[in-house]
């Protein structure tokens, strides 16, 4: 039996959360013939099952407490801390290793910060708006590097940021695993009951500024300005939560706004699904490891208007109605949306899609780590 240590103090929300969450049932479930400790920061984060004895939970809330305590533990107590757990492979979710762990130990790191390994936008630490993409990409950026080059295995989730991060750090293409995120399986969900709606967008994404929703700002006003004012595109947050765009929002053209878009919120999985089927995907990102909304969608059938960078070509590569633009040139969207709006572009038959789907992620991330020890 091998003592695996899984660490991930930093997730605390949203998709890092979900994934810590995600392997550790995965683990519960299949990892039985080993020990696996996960060390986190928060006592919601996990929790220890009496059904899976072989999995133990660590919480070190100190660490997470404050910048400081984190590196601290980073390049001083951390790997002191990790050894007296006497692991046998230390596997890290937070895309950095502690410095100083011992040569006896093999170490994996799972990669998947992509701020340091784009090189389509520079942050600038001047800008209060840019300011945390600043940092990730020009200081905690150094800190992955060093973690890359220090580690036995390193996993990433797309062939672009393997080819990136092997180029920026002279790792070893070897030492690089490429393991795609699962992805749920929604073609059985297509409702041919469902009406398409040429005037309908939808761009399920958060408030992060290279999330390009101004793109789609822009977009609007200049189908606006060619007549096509009947257009509605529908937000997954709310209108406050783009502070970064307010002056856009409540300037000349608010009038045009509050009528073309709709601010829901959160969106159900449900919902959702039926949205993919009902509207076209809007997908501006002009930085993402991966790109989930692309990777469902694409599943129905449905015209799919995308940034035209490394991930989306990656995740939407062999999708016959995937649409791409330039994400910095809004009048390049404007006539995508147009084309949909007149026809042009429509949802395609699911039977032909051939769509790749993404599963048992987790099972290759076991067997990658097992393979070293």
């Amino acid at each position: 039996m091998k003592r695996i240590a899984v660490l991930d103090i930093a997730a605390s929300k949203t998709g890092a959360l979900s994934v810590l969450r995600d392997f550790a049932a995965h683990i519960s479930q299949s990892g039985q013939d080993n020990e696996w400790i996960f060390i986190t920061g928060t006592d919601y984060a996990l929790k220890e099952d009496e059904a899976a004895p072989h999995l133990k939970v660590r919480v070190r809330s100190d660490v997470k407490s404050s910048r400081l305590n984190r590196l601290k533990f980073d390049h001083l107590t951390g790997c002191k801390y990790l050894e007296s757990l006497r692991p046998d492979l230390i596997f890290s979710l937070q895309n950095t290793l502690p410095k100083g762990i011992g040569k006896g130990i093999k170490t994996a790191l799972y990669v998947h910060q992509p701020l340091g390994y784009q090189n389509c936008k520079d942050f600038s630490l001047f800008k209060k708006e840019e300011r945390e993409m600043a940092l990730y990409q020009k200081l905690i950026a150094r800190e992955i590097d060093s973690s890359v080059k220090r580690a036995d295995l390193v996993i990433v989730q797309t062939a672009w940021m393997k080819e990136a991060l092997c180029r920026k750090t002279g790792k070893d293409g070897k030492q690089v695993s490429v393991i795609s995120p699962d992805v749920a399986k929604l073609k059985n969900y297509r409702d041919f009951n469902i009406p398409f709606r040429k005037d309908l967008f939808i761009y399920p994404a958060g408030p992060i500024l290279y999330k390009n929703h101004g793109l789609i700002l822009e977009a609007l006003i200049e189908l606006s300005k060619r007549g096509l004012d009947d257009i509605k595109v529908i937000f997954t947050l709310k209108e406050d939560e783009l502070p970064h765009l307010s002056k856009l929002l409540q300037g000349e053209y608010k009038g045009l706004f509050q009528k073309a878009i709709e601010w829901r919120g959160n969106i159900p999985r449900q919902e959702l699904i039926k949205l993919y089927q009902e509207a076209t995907l809007l997908f501006p990102s002009y930085i993402e490891t991966f790109g989930y909304p692309p990777a469902e969608a694409r599943q129905l059938g449905m015209p799919i208007l995308a940034s035209d960078m490394p991930f989306t070509r990656e995740v939407l590569k062999g999708y016959g109605n995937a649409h791409y633009f330039n994400p910095f040139k809004p009048e390049e969207l404007s006539d995508l949306m147009e084309s949909v709006r007149y026809g042009k572009l429509r949802p395609i038959d699911i039977d032909a899609l051939g769509a790749e789907t993404y599963t048992n992620s987790y099972s290759l991330i076991e067997k990658e780590l097992l393979s070293l020890i």
